[in-house]
């Protein structure tokens, strides 16, 4: 093989390498009495769906990453305890950034709260 491939060759490795893949770390907060059922949705793909469930009380964390949201950065959490009251969604995260996410039961529902967290 010649030199100049073994270079191009090593210059795409260390590329492959360093190339940063984003993901959004979400810590939330559930300050219900009841389980809070959570959709994690793509803003511009809403078949790009997740769903998770986090027990009455309780703090959960996961991330976010593009392959979640097929190939998407910008997403919503929303969150229900009951199909019967509205839910609460904290819009326009991005999965570069991470977040806190508090899930709060007010008279209407539950309410969402996201706080960025500073890398």
């Amino acid at each position: 093989m010649s030199f100049k491939k073994q270079l191009v060759y090593i210059t795409l490795g260390a590329l492959a390498l360093t190339t940063a893949s984003f993901a959004s770390t979400i810590n939330v907060i559930n300050e219900n009495k009841k389980s809070v059922k959570i959709k994690i949705e793509a803003e511009a793909d809403r078949s790009a769906v997740s769903k998770r469930e986090i027990s009455a009380e309780h703090q959960s964390s996961f991330e976010v990453d593009s392959s979640q949201l097929n190939g998407h950065s910008i997403f919503s959490i929303k969150g229900d305890t009951s199909p019967f009251t509205s839910g609460g969604k904290c819009y326009h995260l991005n999965i570069e950034k991470d977040y806190k996410v508090t899930f709060k039961n007010d008279k209407m529902g539950t309410r969402c709260i996201a706080e960025e967290i500073k890398k």
